[in-house]
């Protein structure tokens, strides 16, 4: 029998003898998940769930069959087996493996998922019952998740690190309940981190009075009070053998504590500002009573955790400029080193930032740029770049970290910027500026690549130039730019530079080709592309390079499966797809998935499978809201919109065709113009939309010259593709 596996949790994906298969429609795919599942059902049931809202008994007979007809057809007609003819179930001897099944005996498969919903993104319309069926295994299984990490906490050698990610992810899917918050308090009690498990109290605390007006039941409080006596008791033993303020007085330590809360930004937090001071807990709170009554320090409470900060601005730099330079540098370099700390503890991203500005101002500029850098490196990652990603990235899992601090990336590199313009006409070559500066333009080029800003690119590419020659970095960043403007000569060009400069036997092999390939794509010269991608995902795969760099081959693959496309060879595209998902199955990376995506929803289209395609293609909507990149995003928003106009839904089609045209407008990829004014075009003379949706959708026209645009698309596949599209 064939090897079938399936994973249920999160978003379902079924694998035949490890290659990824695909429903051809979506009862036929929730069927099967609801039998997998149960194990067995009655044929009658299965006709009322799935057809009965829907259909007549006759027809339900008729699609029940057909479904039963896929199933057996991708699984083996042995697959599943009758009892007489009511009664169907999953063969016991199939060979089949479960994410749902496997958790009971190890725990480890729940390991780097983004939730642990049942089925999550998937339903079938007009079928309540299948609704209901996917709610109940929903609670069931959360509920069998909890009990399981539960038995996992209380044995000897349990996975504490494991057991807080399933905490976390469970407090994630339902922030309410109260049992995942004191779980999770247990593990941390367990851990020794009681200052954790308060603050998880405390949060549960604020989401409770914010959104329910109510406080958290007694059990979870009696563990809350028993943790806080053991605080308590561990800080009378700290106080008696750390820090001894017996000699101080009262204007002393207020003293001390205004100097502290001087040294942070914008305002200190009450953990981190008694974690610097080294007060005990008597002391510290005397102190800061004594500052907030008297006016001199402002004590505020947000999302659950409290806050001080001075009156104003002013009175915060009076404090901080009446410190000697000698001390402001000590306490600077003091709380550097101990976010170091605690980031290498926990690996927080939003501490990188501090330490680098706490390393900047204690004047040790080469490490205050090395975390400076690491963030940014991480967040471009995320928000900007599609390839390559790394299998060591952390920020993988640290996504929200970076996309909802977008105010402080933007002080950052406005912090850049300025930099540049005042060094970059009088640096000294061999100095330390020039590092600087380099590291600087570096990431301003990579940002304003993908934002894009392509004229600032190519004046900071100059610039870097300027100073270190024609390096791999700024040959990359003309890469992606050669790329997203559709110039496949200047691609191939700048691909076969950098695979000179690249060691013979390298994963930078791998990467050039990798361009090269998609260069000749772009061009319409297919067999030269299929070579180079192929030999790419060769390099990337080889077992040297695997660990590391694999999840590169995803987007060879999935340009593979754009020549496919284009040559109408859709069994081949269908494969090169599944292949490059299947390799980025199990990477938590939002943009790299996202490219996947698109192509694999294009190719769907194209085959003529809407509902599938509509799944793929919203994936990448969805994946594009949260990034900052246009590369592709107005393509994606153009298919939804026709997908939406095809269902009859024009006001939704109108919605996203008109964002297409925002960033068609920003984007300067003619094929991109192109197909953004071709649907334009078809859907406003078109006799199936509406009239009142007609002059609606006019209102947002963007214009651009098509027969200019046109002229610039080097492929002649893809202008071919273009004459042909059509939306009825």
């Amino acid at each position: 029998m064939d090897k079938i596996e399936v994973f249920l949790l999160g978003t379902p994906r079924v694998y035949v003898n490890k290659k990824r298969y695909l429903f051809p429609y979506g009862r036929a795919e929730g069927m099967f998940y609801y039998l997998i599942t149960k194990g067995y059902e009655n044929k009658q049931v299965l006709e009322d769930i799935f057809w009965g809202d829907k259909y007549d008994e006759e027809k339900a007979n008729r699609n029940y069959r057909n479904a039963l007809y896929h199933i057996r057809k991708a699984f083996g007609k042995d697959f599943l087996i009758t009892d007489g003819r009511q009664q169907l179930r999953i063969n016991p001897e199939a060979d089949l493996w479960m994410d749902l099944h496997e958790m009971k005996s190890d725990l480890e498969i729940l390991s780097g998922k983004e939730n642990f919903w049942y089925l999550e993104h998937f339903e079938v319309k007009e079928s309540s019952q299948f609704e209901n069926f996917i709610r109940q295994k929903r609670i069931e299984t959360a509920e069998k998740i909890y009990f399981l990490t539960e038995e996992e906490l209380f044995k000897d050698k349990c996975r504490l690190d494991l057991c807080e990610e399933i905490c976390k992810n469970l407090i994630a899917m339902d922030e309410f309940c109260e049992k995942y918050y004191q779980l999770l308090m247990k593990l941390y009690e367990k851990a020794g981190q009681r200052n954790r498990a308060d603050m998880v109290y405390r949060e549960l605390q604020y989401i409770l009075e914010q959104e329910l007006d109510e406080v958290p039941g007694e059990e979870i409080t009696k563990l809350w009070q028993k943790i806080i006596s053991q605080k308590e008791r561990e800080r009378v033993q700290e106080e008696e053998t750390h820090f001894s303020h017996t000699g101080e007085s009262q204007s002393d330590i207020c003293k001390s504590l205004l100097e502290w809360i001087s040294m942070f930004c914008d305002r200190a937090e009450y953990r981190k500002l008694m974690y610097f001071s080294g007060l005990g807990d008597s002391l510290f709170v005397e102190g800061i009573e004594s500052l907030v009554q008297g006016g001199m320090i402002r004590e505020e409470e947000d999302a659950g955790r409290i806050y001080y900060s001075f009156p104003d601005e002013e009175e915060r730099i009076r404090v901080y400029e009446g410190l000697s330079l000698t001390k402001r540098k000590s306490l600077h370099s003091l709380m550097a080193k101990r976010f170091e700390k605690q980031f290498f503890m926990g690996k927080n991203e939003d501490l990188l930032p501090k330490i680098s500005y706490h390393y900047f101002k204690s004047q040790d500029r080469k490490k205050s740029d090395f975390y400076l850098k690491e963030y940014l490196r991480r967040y471009l990652a995320i928000a900007h770049e599609f390839f390559p990603v790394l299998h060591a990235y952390d920020v993988m899992y640290n996504t929200e970290t970076y996309l909802n601090n977008r105010k402080q990336i933007e002080f950052i590199y406005q912090q850049m910027e300025a930099y540049v313009e005042a060094y970059k006409e009088s640096v000294n070559p061999g100095g330390f500026e020039k590092e600087r500066l380099e590291l600087y333009l570096t990431m301003l080029v990579q940002s304003y690549v993908k934002i894009p800003d392509y004229e600032r690119s190519w004046e900071y590419i100059g610039l870097l130039e300027q100073l270190q020659g024609t390096a791999k970095e700024t040959l990359k960043q003309k890469a992606y730019l050669a790329m997203d403007t559709c110039q496949a000569d200047a691609l191939i060009r700048f691909s076969r530079e950098g695979l000179w400069q690249a060691a013979d036997i390298s994963a930078e092999q791998g990467f050039w080709k990798r361009f090269q390939g998609i260069g000749y794509v772009l061009k319409g010269e297919m067999e030269k592309g299929s070579r180079e991608l192929l030999e790419a995902a060769d390099i990337f795969l080889d077992k040297e390079w695997k660990e590391e760099w694999g999840a590169n081959a995803a987007v060879a693959y999935s340009w593979l499966g754009e020549i496919g496309r284009l040559t109408k060879d859709y069994d081949s595209a269908m494969e090169y797809y599944r292949k490059s998902l299947d390799i980025h199955a199990n990477i938590h990376n939002i943009s790299g998935k996202t490219l996947l995506y698109l192509h694999m929803g294009k190719g769907l289209f194209d085959t003529g499978n809407d509902c599938m395609a509509e799944r793929y293609i919203k994936a990448a909507v969805q994946s594009f809201e949260h990034l900052h990149v246009v590369y592709k995003r107005s393509t994606a928003y153009a298919y939804e919109a026709v997908l939406l106009f095809r269902k009859g839904d024009f006001e939704g089609g109108a919605m996203y065709l008109k964002k297409a045209g925002q960033y068609a407008r920003h984007s300067r990829d003619p094929v991109e113009r192109c197909l953004y004014s071709r649907i334009f075009g078809l859907i406003t003379h078109s006799s199936d939309c509406p009239c009142e949706s007609r002059l609606k959708i006019g209102e947002d026209r963007q214009t651009f010259d098509v027969r200019e645009e046109r002229s610039k698309i080097p492929s002649i596949w893809e202008r071919k593709y273009l004459d042909q599209f059509c939306i009825f």
